[in-house]
């Protein structure tokens, strides 16, 4: 079997490039809801798109008020298994060398938006299905494709077939990497506001940084008045050797920017966070009003390089999960008013409510309080169920490589769902640049990635 779906995938290689060029080239970024569409006109376009394909390939497809299409391999038959993509993208954002919304073929490598996550895993899932059904395997029960147009928001396009409809008893997503991803940290965000005293000759006016509150932030800023040269040299010489910075001086005003490197929320370590390198160096000024011992206190607080809460008494570990991480992402500070949020990544150890109690506890000191604070608990499947081996073992057999289970700090499609994992797409070593400029799925991996599907789809419906 293996040989035959091997070759029909091969032979239809140009095929699967041509669907993924059709996806890729619909813009499919959430926008302003219409009637009918409640995502806007591009996600509903991408989805039209994707079933018209699976319906000219003889599947049967339903479109959910352009909330999620499904596709389904013989609905006549009890549907055991559920497969979950998205089709809507993270805005192109700017850098890319190929443009966003034309797929590129270059050195083996598929570069468009959208193309690593998640249309490109989809157009796999659809051609595995199309492989085992033109190859003439019957399941004996139902597989069941469904594909979303919210993901990258919150998931809501799931939560609104979900009130409809109940999901398949076994779900996998090729929304993460392979072999198999089990875990996935609960996670919170929330936000602290504060005020001070402000006014003074000597004063930090304002001060900024950060863009989204699940990234590490590479620029922060602020406008000071009052400090003479030494004092802002002084306050400068605190800052850490691997972050830069900046001054300005306009008028009677000097504007600074500090300058750190941008990452996932979920991987902290790999950033520089110019929003707590920036807390230092406030912190450090001789204010004639309480601006200064804010950022003081923020900066022992959120201490900068410190990607575990120890200074907040949040820390926690444990064996699956690894590390809580926090960072202290976006933040805003003018006329002595200050708001900030953060990202917490939390082990399945821990709950929110324990979290939150310590947390107020380390504000306490600070005259901060809690304003907002929203979380959804970890996802976790065991590695020993019947399911997970048959996916592990799939994946052993189809790439010779050791199958084994992955914890993550992100967050994948099947976060919400009891028992559901992520299968692939992206290997094991590579870096597809999702949700950053030339975005990739290299062909090779793309036509394995169905492969394995297929052979998954067989073991578990056939």
């Amino acid at each position: 079997m293996q040989l035959k779906i091997s070759k029909y995938i091969d032979d239809h290689a140009s095929d699967m490039i041509a669907a993924l060029s059709s996806l890729v080239a619909v813009p499919s970024v959430r926008g302003a809801a219409e009637p009918g569409m409640p995502y806007g006109k591009e996600p509903a376009r991408a989805l039209s798109v994707m079933l018209e394909m699976a319906e000219k390939y003889g599947f049967s497809v339903k479109n959910h008020e352009n909330y999620v299409g499904t596709i389904d391999f013989d609905p006549a038959k009890e549907t055991a298994l559920g497969v979950l993509c998205h089709l809507d993208v993270v805005p192109e954002g700017t850098g890319w060398t190929n443009p966003p919304y034309t797929l590129t073929l270059s050195g083996g490598k598929l570069y468009g938006r959208g193309s690593a996550d998640d249309k490109g895993p989809a157009v796999a899932v659809l051609f595995a299905l199309r492989a085992l059904r033109e190859c003439g395997y019957e399941l004996s029960k139902n597989v069941r494709f469904i594909v979303g147009c919210d993901e990258e928001n919150g998931s809501s396009d799931l939560a609104y077939y979900r009130r409809k409809e109940a999901l398949p008893p076994q779900v996998f997503t090729p929304d993460g990497s392979f072999p198999v991803i089990h875990l996935e940290k609960g996670m919170i965000r929330g936000k602290v506001v504060g005020k001070v005293q402000t006014g003074a000759r000597k004063t930090i006016c304002s001060a900024y940084g950060g863009a989204a509150v699940n990234a590490v932030p590479d620029r922060a800023y602020a406008v000071l008045s009052g400090f003479s040269e030494q004092e802002l040299t002084a306050a400068k010489e605190v800052l850490p050797k691997d972050v830069e910075a900046s001054f300005e001086r306009k008028n009677e005003a000097v504007h600074v920017t500090v300058m750190g490197k941008s990452a996932h929320a979920s991987t902290p370590e790999e950033g520089k966070n110019a929003v707590t390198a920036l807390f230092m160096l406030l912190g450090a000024l001789p204010s004639d009003d309480g601006s200064a011992a804010l950022f003081a206190e923020l900066s022992q607080t959120f201490r900068y390089a410190e990607t575990d809460g120890t200074s907040l008494g949040i820390q926690a570990s444990d064996e699956k999960s690894g590390a809580l991480t926090f960072v202290f992402s976006v933040f805003s500070f003018e006329n002595g008013s200050f708001e900030g949020r953060f990202d917490i990544r939390f082990p399945i150890s821990q709950t929110s409510a324990k979290i939150r109690t310590k947390f107020e506890k380390s504000l306490a000191k600070t005259g901060l309080k809690i304003d907002e604070w929203t979380a959804s608990k970890p996802h976790y499947v065991d590695e020993n169920s019947e399911f997970v081996q048959t996916l592990l073992a799939v994946y052993t057999e189809l790439t010779r490589k050791k199958g084994y289970c992955i914890a993550i700090g992100g967050g994948t499609y099947v976060h919400d769902v009891d028992g559901g994992v992520a299968f692939g797409a992206e290997f094991p070593g590579v870096e597809s640049r999702m949700h950053g400029a030339d975005e990739f799925i290299a062909l090779e991996d793309m036509l394995l990635s169905s492969k394995i599907f297929a052979e998954a789809i067989w073991k578990l419906c056939g």
